[in-house]
């Protein structure tokens, strides 16, 4: 019962400094906003979240919280980070960056679109489709389950530079606001950021990458002793990853049978440089599998590069730090199916940040609420202990807790009616902005 009621206290501060520190204009119609993608039903568009009883205002304050609104990023960002758990002593603290797609084909007016990739149901997979591109730094606070936390959240404009770029600038941040005795994390990657650009930061110093390398890379080791004729050698022997023939002389080796995935194989080899960035050294990782769940052909080997301190003992642990980077595409599926992300469908990409904000911070109301919230489970479901929820059961009783928990934001007031638009007022067609192509197209 007390762990309870700490738990509810430390929701409702949550809530507290949230309204009073990060929101700043219209923050009743933003919190409330909130809240009604807290309590809907399902995804549903900004005029539908206007009629759910948690938002009290009527439908036109949803719009010009969302237009008109203002949020103070910098302090989110220390909300964020400040509200993380404690990672027991035997384990790293593990964050994970990945991108997502908010799909906008027909948003003619929207500026700032670009050619996103997405992928789609049947085969393939995989396409292209105009819209705005998240990228997301989250925290994974469990070895099981779906739970994410969000640490920063940025839209990945025309102009802001290659997605490994925007993942360096999203770390720093998040570090600023991390006392200095912090521990070092682990950061999980997948194959589309550079682990050349990341081995040559300055965020290196601070934090350890784990990312996936594409099965077509060529690496080098160290050049062997000067021969005394002619200039000093800059590349060792090769390691091909497509040529088992050039996989030779690893540095350690580790394996275990897993009851899922059969005999696991973790293979390292360290001192490895690219031919452009010779000063940039990291260890590369080979990880094979006899066979994954429900697929009876083998795998192909996973390559990883480990880029910081020196590789754990136990090389069975970066297999399971990256297995838990999938955790991510869960929290995507859920904010876009369950909480609406992407379902509003808000004109200005600067609209469109708040709204992704507001969406980050019920991802942590939903965590620190699953202790105390009650379990509406579903006749076929199974009862499961407090902290084994998913986040969607905790949002299925979410709305029950409100009346505990209370809301900091002020009952609306009544202004009267809106004079409207002036009389002879012809506003016009709004303009139409193209979608921008990051990759120009190449002269013939």
């Amino acid at each position: 019962m007390e762990n309870d009621s700490q738990a509810l206290l430390q929701l409702r501060r949550f809530r507290q400094e949230f309204y009073v520190s990060a929101l700043g204009h219209r923050k009743d119609s933003l919190f409330e906003l909130m809240e009604a993608a807290l309590c809907a039903s399902g995804p549903q568009p900004l005029v539908r979240l206007s009629m759910v009883p948690a938002f009290r205002r009527r439908w036109p304050s949803a719009c010009d919280g969302l237009a008109d609104g203002s949020l103070n990023t910098t302090r989110l960002r220390r909300l964020f980070v400040g509200a993380l758990p404690t990672a027991p002593a035997e384990e790293r603290e593990l964050w994970v960056i990945d991108g997502t797609t908010w799909p906008r084909p027909a948003a003619a007016t929207s500026p700032d679109r670009t050619y996103c990739h997405r992928v789609t149901p049947g085969i393939p997979q995989t396409g292209v489709v105009p819209g705005w591109e998240s990228q997301w730094l989250v925290a994974i606070p469990e070895r099981q389950g779906s739970w994410v936390l969000p640490l920063d959240v940025s839209r990945r404009g025309p102009g802001g530079g290659s997605c490994t770029e925007l993942a360096l600038v999203q770390i720093a941040a998040a570090l600023r606001s991390r006392p200095g005795t912090a521990p070092r994390p682990v950061v999980l990657l997948d194959s589309g950021y550079d682990p050349v650009q990341l081995a040559g930061s300055e965020v290196r110093q601070h934090v350890d990458f784990l990312v996936r390398l594409a099965k077509n890379r060529v690496f080098y080791r160290d050049p062997g002793p000067y021969r005394g004729r002619g200039a000093p050698a800059k590349h060792g022997a090769r390691l091909d990853l497509k040529r088992p023939s050039t996989q030779t002389e690893p540095a350690r080796q580790a394996s275990v049978v897993d009851p899922e995935y059969g005999r696991v194989e973790v293979t390292l080899w360290t001192g490895l440089h690219a031919r452009r960035a010779p000063l940039a050294r990291f260890s590369v990782v080979r990880i094979h599998v006899a066979h994954l769940p429900r697929r009876p052909e083998p795998p192909a080997p996973l390559w990883l590069a480990w880029i910081g301190d020196a590789a754990p003992a136990d090389l069975l642990l970066l297999w399971h730090w990256y297995l838990r980077r999938f955790t991510v595409e869960h929290a995507f599926r859920f904010a876009k199916h369950d909480l609406g992300w992407t379902t509003v469908r808000p004109r200005s990409p600067e609209a469109a940040d708040r709204w992704t904000w507001l969406v980050a911070a019920i991802f942590w109301q939903l965590y620190l609420a699953r202790a105390v919230v009650t379990d509406c489970r579903l006749p076929w479901e199974r009862p499961p202990s407090p902290h084994a929820l998913s986040p969607g059961r905790v949002r299925r009783g979410f709305p029950g807790l409100l009346s505990t928990l209370g809301t900091p934001a002020t009952v609306p007031k009544l202004r009267g009616k809106a004079p409207g638009r002036q009389r002879g007022t012809k506003p016009g067609p709004r303009p139409r902005h193209p979608v921008v192509r990051r990759t120009p197209l190449l002269a013939a």
